[in-house]
């Protein structure tokens, strides 16, 4: 067992600001308005004793269920003190808030994740991947849901969670990713980030409806929504950006 000599000012490395955890409800937390983070490159995950902490929760929670699952049962799974995990989070809510910022994080990571894989010039190849993506994050390969639906489920937050992961994923999306877009393509749409916002819960929203919907039906969504240019251009081939690209700033 660990003991709690720790000091707590290093327990969250990697991360750009101290989260005080356990002053929030689930709800609260799954709703909950972070900062715009600064750059692709910063992550919000917790590392060390922490991270190994909320790793645990997390799979307890999906194999058992979050009423059935003690501070206890995670302590000895994680080979720590309970009084450790009361240390980092405080209390049980505490703890809950941050399985759910590690949910949030999954889904921002995989939207960072395939933009450093993309291709450039490659805009409908780039955007198949953006499906595959988005559908894997939700979804398995059979289309049962993720096992954090559960979670969030029968915590009640659902649809709050549904916004902060909608608004975070924007964010990426709309302050770094539209950005490299538009030094290359001419943005034909104004108000970018709501209309992100717009295509993401629709997304969520037809997946929901039609679990068989195809790919090819979510990309013609995407595109014609956006309206993205989908010609393939060559390094050092620029174009011009329209008005509409001030509102990604």
């Amino acid at each position: 067992m660990q003991d709690i000599s720790r000091r707590r000012d290093g327990a969250f490395q990697g991360m750009t600001t101290m989260r005080d955890y356990g002053k929030m409800t689930p709800l609260q937390a799954a709703g909950c308005v972070r900062e715009r983070r600064r750059d692709l490159k910063e992550s919000r995950r917790l590392t060390d004793t922490p991270g190994a902490i909320v790793a645990t929760a997390r799979k307890l929670f999906e194999l058992r269920g979050v009423r059935a699952t003690s501070i206890a049962t995670i302590a000895k799974e994680a080979n720590v003190t309970r009084e450790l995990i009361y240390y980092h989070f405080a209390n049980r809510n505490g703890l809950i808030e941050a399985v759910i910022d590690d949910y949030v994080e999954d889904l921002v990571e995989s939207v960072i994740v395939w933009n450093e894989a993309r291709i450039f010039g490659d805009t409908p190849g780039s955007l198949k991947k953006c499906i595959r993506t988005f559908r894997y994050s939700l979804y398995d390969g059979a289309g049962r849901p993720r096992p954090m639906i559960g979670v969030l489920e029968e915590l009640g937050v659902r649809d709050a969670f549904d916004v902060r992961a909608t608004r975070e994923t924007a964010d990426c999306l709309a302050n770094h990713i539209a950005k490299e877009y538009a030094a290359y393509h001419r943005i034909e749409i104004e108000l970018v980030h709501e209309m992100f916002c717009v295509v993401i819960f629709g997304l969520v929203g037809l997946v929901k409806m039609n679990p068989r919907i195809e790919d090819d039906v979510l990309m013609k969504v995407i595109e014609q929504t956006l309206r993205l240019d989908m010609t393939p251009i060559e390094k050092g081939e620029g174009r011009t950006v329209s008005l509409g690209a001030a509102n990604l700033y």
